[in-house]
């Protein structure tokens, strides 16, 4: 068929680069769940929560229920199946 090349390791650094390298997944979930459970301590509802933050009631829900200060028996399904946070759900009213 042909001969062998010879193997010819790749530089470091390689691949695609980050459009946003600042960009962190983890601390702005980290900086949300701490801001709206400061607001939902504060005796806020979901729905006025979402306004002061910018994000859907049902968004506001996953982070509280994540972050532990949440309850309902739909939260307590999602957490007692695997272990796994809401967050992992698409659609935990469908449990």
């Amino acid at each position: 068929m042909g001969e062998k090349r010879a193997y010819k390791a790749r530089k470091s650094g390689g691949g695609r680069k980050k459009l946003k390298p600042e960009y962190d997944a983890g601390k702005n979930m980290k900086e949300q769940m701490d801001a709206a459970v400061a607001l939902y301590d504060s005796e806020m509802s979901l729905q006025t929560i979402g306004e002061e933050l910018g994000l859907n009631p049902i968004k506001v829900r996953k982070l509280l229920i994540t972050a532990g200060v949440y309850e309902s028996e739909v939260a307590e399904k999602v957490q007692d199946a695997d272990g796994k946070s809401a967050c992992s759900c698409d659609n935990a009213d469908g449990i």
